[in-house]
């Protein structure tokens, strides 16, 4: 039984938009970040209409250069993690938020 205790866990398979760019957290360990686009075939106004969602995928530097050191822009691949949304307030006081998936497990197609 589950307790109370949350699921966190995302699945994509999608295409990568940009090659993967080099970042440190403040503790000084490294992360890749790139964006991912999935798309899915949806009906609109009763006509078969394709949606194209994009995500933000972080990954952990020494886990890309293992699982996929020559990723670039659009390869197709698929993806788990889970979601972190984050929130900062900008320079005229309004609160905004952005959602990146941890990446936690990852393979080229």
């Amino acid at each position: 039984m589950l307790n109370n205790a949350g699921i966190n866990k995302v699945f994509l398979l999608g295409k990568v938009l940009q090659h993967p760019t080099l970042k440190h957290q403040t503790d000084g360990q490294g992360y890749y970040y790139f964006p991912l686009a999935t798309n899915e075939n949806i009906q609109k106004n009763q006509l078969p209409t394709q949606h194209t969602e994009q995500h933000q995928i972080k990954i952990g530097q020494q886990q890309l250069n293992k699982n996929a050191p020559g990723l670039t822009q659009g390869q197709l691949i698929y993806v788990e993690g889970k979601i972190k949304t984050n929130s900062s307030v900008d320079e005229h006081g309004v609160k905004r938020y952005s959602t990146e998936i941890w990446c936690s497990s990852l393979r080229v197609l």
